[in-house]
């Protein structure tokens, strides 16, 4: 059932990823919607009682007749039945709006996956205690190559 999901719903974990105020307000507001629906569903899931005309002819004897007419009418009663179809151009709308999402989504994972090769290759080339000299060389070369002129000029105080 749709409630129980909403009720399992974990709304703090999906509130702490939210950073904006009003975003958050607007999330608690609909929270407090949820949860006030699932708090009246019960009152509305069950079926009425019965009407129990009997006892209103024996109660409404000078209108007996009109319990009786009230009567023929709630029997003879069609409710509307509920039977929602979205127009053809919602459901197109929908469904290029998945697909774009899907598309943001793939390209979003192709990111993650280049800055995860980007982020490999800064680390390898990371500057820390264990750094040689030649490995400073090879990625700076032009400091490398101003040092050794200085050293080859006696530029000591420079």
């Amino acid at each position: 059932m749709a409630l129980a999901k909403v009720n399992a719903f974990n709304w703090e974990k999906f509130l702490s990823k939210i950073d904006n105020a009003d975003l958050k307000r607007r999330v608690n507001m609909l929270r407090v919607k949820a949860f006030e629906v699932s708090a009246s569903s019960s009152k509305y899931l069950k079926e009425p009682e019965a009407i129990d005309f009997a006892a209103y002819k024996n109660k409404l004897r000078f209108t007996s007749s009109a319990v009786e007419a009230l009567e023929g009418a709630y029997k003879n009663k069609k409710l509307p039945a509920y039977h929602a179809t979205l127009p053809a151009f919602e459901v197109k709308k929908r469904a290029m709006m998945a697909s774009v999402a899907k598309n943001v989504v793939d390209l979003a994972k192709l990111d993650i996956q280049e800055l995860g090769v980007q982020l490999e290759s800064f680390e390898s080339t990371r500057i820390s205690k264990t750094t040689s000299v030649n490995e400073m060389h090879q990625r700076f070369p032009h400091f490398a190559k101003e040092v050794e002129e200085e050293i080859k000029n006696h530029e000591w105080a420079k």
